[in-house]
C-alpha cells in the first residue's frame, strides 16, 4: 500500500485542515463517512490512477481550529474554501455515507466545481424516515450496529472491525463513538439532522453521477440509491449484492472496477 502524506492547510486563517494525499495526475477528492477517515485498499488503488485528496471532516479531531463549523451550510462553505486552499478548481468527488451527502450538496450548490460524482451508500435525508437517526441507540448495543454495517460478519472487512473492538461494553461504546467521527462533537450536523433542502437542490447537479450501493445496507437502505437516481436523470446505479454499508471494503474489486470504469469513461466536458 502507498503511504499517503498528511498535508495541513489553513482555511479561514483559523482552521487547520488536515488532508491525506497520495498519487499523481488528475485530482480526486474522497469524502469519508461517519466511520472516520482510514486510508484503505480502495483509496490506495485509486491513488495509482489519480492524485487522491482525503480530507478529515471538520470537527472530527483531524481538522481543528478556533472557529469550528457551526451548521450544515457552513460545512459546505468550508469545503469550497478547502478546495481553494488546495488549489483545486474542478474535481471529481467520491463520497461515502455522510460524505456522500456532503458531496451531493457540493455538486448541487456549485455545479462548476464538481465534474464527476460517485456516491457510495450516501445519506440523502429526504425520506420520511431517516435511518441514521438511530445510530446513537445502536451505540449502546455495539453488536446490533455491527450487524447493520456488514453483509457478511465473517468477511475480512467485518473481522477487521470486530478485532479492533475492545472486549468490555463501555470500551466498545467509546470505540464506536470514536469510529463514528467524534459523533458527540459533530452531532449538530452528523446525525439526526433534518432535511437541509438537498432534495430541492439536487436537480442542479450537472456532474456525471455514479451511484454505488450495498444491497444489504441496513443503515441507509437501497431506496436511497433509487431516490438519488430518480432525482438525477442519466445517473448510473450499481447495486453490490454481497455488501452492506462498506461495499468498497467488502467488494473491493467490483467497486473499484465500477468507480474507475465510470471516471475514466465520463466525458471531460459537460
Amino acid at each position: 500500500m502507498s503511504t499517503p502524506k498528511l498535508k495541513t492547510v489553513k482555511v479561514r486563517d483559523c482552521i487547520e485542515a488536515k488532508v491525506l494525499v497520495a498519487g499523481e495526475g488528475k485530482p480526486l477528492v474522497y469524502l469519508h463517512g461517519a466511520g472516520g477517515l482510514q486510508w484503505d485498499d480502495y483509496l490506495d488503488r485509486l491513488s495509482q490512477h489519480y492524485k487522491v485528496y482525503a480530507p478529515y471532516h471538520i470537527g472530527t479531531g483531524g481538522s481543528v481550529g478556533k472557529d469550528e463549523v457551526r451548521d450544515w451550510w457552513d460545512l459546505v462553505l468550508y469545503y469550497y474554501e478547502l478546495f481553494d486552499a488546495l488549489g483545486l478548481e474542478t474535481v471529481d468527488v467520491i463520497g461515502h455515507s455522510f460524505g456522500g451527502m456532503v458531496a451531493a450538496e457540493l455538486a448541487s450548490t456549485n455545479p462548476n466545481r464538481v465534474r464527476n460524482l460517485v456516491l457510495v451508500c450516501a445519506a440523502g435525508l429526504w425520506l420520511d424516515e431517516t435511518p441514521v437517526k438511530d445510530v446513537f441507540t445502536m451505540l449502546n448495543t455495539p453488536d446490533v450496529l455491527f450487524q447493520h454495517l456488514f453483509a457478511d460478519l465473517n468477511s475480512p472487512a467485518a473481522q477487521a472491525f470486530a478485532n479492533a473492538m475492545p472486549e468490555e461494553h463501555e470500551a466498545q461504546v467509546d470505540f464506536i463513538v470514536a469510529q463514528n467521527t467524534a459523533a458527540a462533537e459533530a452531532a449538530k450536523f452528523m446525525w439526526g439532522i433534518p432535511d437541509k433542502g438537498l432534495s430541492r437542490r439536487i436537480h442542479r447537479v450537472t456532474a456525471n453521477t455514479c451511484i454505488i450501493w450495498g444491497e444489504k445496507d441496513a443503515l441507509i437502505p437501497v431506496d436511497y440509491a433509487y431516490e438519488f437516481h430518480k432525482k438525477l436523470p442519466g445517473s448510473k446505479v450499481t447495486i453490490m449484492e454481497k455488501s452492506g454499508h462498506y461495499p468498497q471494503a467488502e467488494e473491493l474489486e467490483a467497486v473499484l472496477a465500477t468507480t474507475l470504469g465510470f471516471l475514466q469513461a465520463a466525458p471531460v466536458t459537460k
